[in-house]
């Protein structure tokens, strides 16, 4: 009887558990699950997106994706961008969120503010702004290297494929600096004052206690920060990208979305488009994966 009792109180909890899981459930897979599904779907055909004939074509959309030569210029654009963009940014809201934190600034919050603000603007705004500070004519860079006397590094620096995956990956460090900052600053201010005071005594220095206590102490909010960071690096880049140079000059910018946007909405190959859909999940898929278990760590 007594079993009886504990069974039928499980059951009641697993029923009250899923009455509040089954509807969250079902928006997830209606909004998240079935759009992947069918952009699947629709990759095995050729489609122009505007009309109800469909041809199956099969896996030839995947064939041509891996003979295409655009594709690989644009995953080597998207890997540059989101190797350059990880790296300066976490490294840049580190330094200035243990600066802030170990150092008593009496407008500590101002600089917050200061830094945070680029991040809650629009990205065609941050767009927009940038084209202006890079115009070769009147734009800031170029007219700060000729008022300093080095006019010759002045160029066409979004017209110039030498340069321009690091003009745009300028704009959206500075846009994001801010944001990761804020959250490691929460983190470090978590970190007991006792341990620092202990570390002192024993001898430690500023660099000692930002590499034995305080990146132990947050590595999980960085490593969730860096997954958060990879997914939607994709989505920032391709507006980004998209205002700026639409993937010029010479296809020197073009990146994956911006590459999927035109075989979609300009030469209406919703089919290959797909495919494209596909391999850009696939591939941040992979990479979330492969960071997730690179970045973790033991319990101790």
């Amino acid at each position: 009887m007594l079993f009886l009792r504990k069974s039928l109180k499980r059951i009641k909890e697993n029923v009250f558990i899923l009455s509040y899981l089954i509807p969250t459930l079902l928006i997830y897979v209606v909004f998240c699950v079935y759009p992947y599904l069918k952009a699947f779907y629709m990759s095995l055909f050729k489609w122009s997106g505007f009309s109800k004939n469909m041809k199956f074509i099969g896996f030839d959309n995947y064939l041509h994706l891996m003979k295409d030569p655009i594709i690989l210029k644009a995953l080597l654009n998207n890997l540059f961008i989101l190797f350059w963009c990880t790296l300066l940014t976490f490294s840049i809201s580190l330094f200035f969120a243990v600066i802030l934190c170990r150092k008593r600034y009496k407008d500590k919050n101002l600089f917050q503010i200061v830094f945070f603000l680029p991040y809650v603007l629009s990205m065609a705004v941050v767009s927009i702004l940038w084209m202006f500070i890079y115009n070769p004519s009147f734009g800031l860079i170029n007219s700060f290297l000729e008022v300093i006397g080095l006019e010759s590094l002045s160029r066409i620096w979004l017209g110039d494929p030498k340069v321009i995956m690091g003009a745009l990956t300028v704009p959206l460090v500075w846009m994001n600096v801010g944001f990761f900052m804020i959250l490691f600053i929460a983190s470090i201010l978590n970190i007991s004052e006792d341990i620092f005071e202990a570390s002192s005594i024993d001898g430690a220095n500023e660099f000692h206690k930002f590499c034995f206590i305080i990146i132990p102490s947050i590595w999980e909010v960085i490593r969730v920060s860096l997954v958060f960071f990879i997914v939607t690096a994709f989505n920032y880049s391709f507006e980004l990208v998209y205002v700026i140079t639409k993937g010029g000059p010479n296809r020197a910018s073009e990146l994956i979305t911006t590459y999927l946007y035109e075989n979609a909405f300009v030469k209406s190959d919703f089919g290959y488009a797909s495919a494209i859909g596909v391999l850009l999940f696939v591939i941040v898929f992979v990479t979330t994966f492969l960071t997730l278990n690179l970045t973790k760590r033991k319990e101790e």
